[in-house]
């Protein structure tokens, strides 16, 4: 009766998703998750490995210790915040850290190349597994559907990602290349800035322009249009405030320069919706735009694709669009995979794919 306990980090620039998976004979047998929010633009360098001690304490407190875990799978977003002048400082930056609190021959780094790679060599080739955790994701997912399209949509951006014969077939690996096929959409549903969805709202029977400023998120409208709860609302607000509704409602009354003084709930409620509508339409033209790709590039997926969805905002954000283009082959990766959380999916999936693949 083989044991194996595998943690699996997924260090985002403002969430670290963290998940251990115990396996007993090929199968999953215990497993938790947490998330530590750690948005590494307002630290310094010397907390970064503060918050992967923080990581271990809450193993113990789960009745694990350290050296209990067989190996670390990890991947690695963090590299692009601006608490770094370049991806490769970012990378460099993090490894470090976690050589203070993990052994180095436990860990390993999953690489746009579908392959993981140990320290010394992440230390090395460092940029091959920047923003990699859409290849875990995927690899993962391929050992349940070989044949689909994952849909991953988080708290700021959402992943698209094609898998064929078990294994991903992206046309990009690094951001700018996924950015320009539409593999990457630089939305989601909690972080996103007002103005990066629409530089109008309606008001008083205008399209008036809103305020550049960064008064309100897309976690507000979401707030107020009930597709979060105040519990998923995991980030900070733009004003410090508490998560409240009324609080939502006046960060976004701050987008047109008015206040909960001046302008009516009603009024807040149909410039919610309306912003909502226009995030929709932004993912919708980007993933028509995809599929027209794909289709042309691979028959495979031209005919009644299968889509996997996961993500906190996959259900609000995703399935909306997909079933008003007409798709409704739609399956959910936490049900398929057997994972608990669809918040640390990605955390789950690379400790997941790197077991399939020892």
């Amino acid at each position: 009766m083989k044991r194996i306990n595998i943690l699996g980090l997924d260090i985002g620039g403002a969430n670290t998703k963290v998940a251990l998976i115990k396996f007993k004979n090929s199968e999953i047998f215990e497993s938790f998750s947490i998330i530590e929010y750690f948005p590494f633009w307002e630290k310094t360098l010397n907390e970064i490995p503060n918050m992967f001690k923080r990581i271990v304490e809450n193993l113990i407190h789960n009745n694990l210790k350290l050296e209990d875990i067989n190996f670390i799978a990890i991947t690695i977003t963090a590299e692009l915040s601006d608490a770094f002048q370049t991806k490769q400082e970012g990378i460099l930056t993090i490894v470090n850290a976690l050589e203070q609190v993990f052994e180095k021959g436990k860990m390993f780094f999953i690489n746009n190349n579908n392959e993981f790679i140990n320290f010394n060599q992440v230390k090395s080739d460092s940029i091959s597994v920047a923003a990699a955790n859409w290849v875990s994701t995927s690899l993962f997912l391929g050992n349940f559907v070989p044949n689909c399209i994952l849909i991953d949509a988080g708290s700021t951006t959402i992943d698209i990602i094609p898998i064929l014969n078990s294994v991903p077939v992206a046309k990009g690996k690094t951001d700018i290349e996924r950015l320009i096929n539409h593999e990457l959409i630089y939305t989601g549903g909690l972080r996103a800035t007002i103005p990066s969805i629409t530089h109008f709202v309606p008001y008083n029977e205008k399209l008036v322009r809103i305020s550049f400023e960064k008064f309100a998120l897309i976690s507000d409208v979401h707030r107020i249009l009930n597709n979060l709860s105040e519990k998923d609302y995991i980030n900070d607000t733009a004003d410090n405030r508490s998560k409240s509704l009324d609080n939502c409602y006046a960060r976004l009354a701050r987008v047109i320069c008015m206040d909960l003084d001046s302008v009516s709930i009603k009024d807040l409620d149909l410039i919610a919706q309306y912003i909502y509508d226009k995030q929709i339409e932004l993912i919708s033209n980007d993933i028509q735009e995809f599929l027209s790709e794909l289709s042309k590039r691979m028959t495979e997926f031209s005919n009644d694709p299968k889509f996997v969805l996961t993500g906190l905002s996959a259900d609000f954000l995703i399935k909306t669009v997909l079933l008003k283009l007409g798709y409704d082959n739609i399956l959910n990766y936490e049900q398929i995979t057997k994972i608990p959380d669809h918040i640390s999916s990605s955390a789950f999936a690379v400790a997941g794919a790197f077991y399939f693949q020892l």
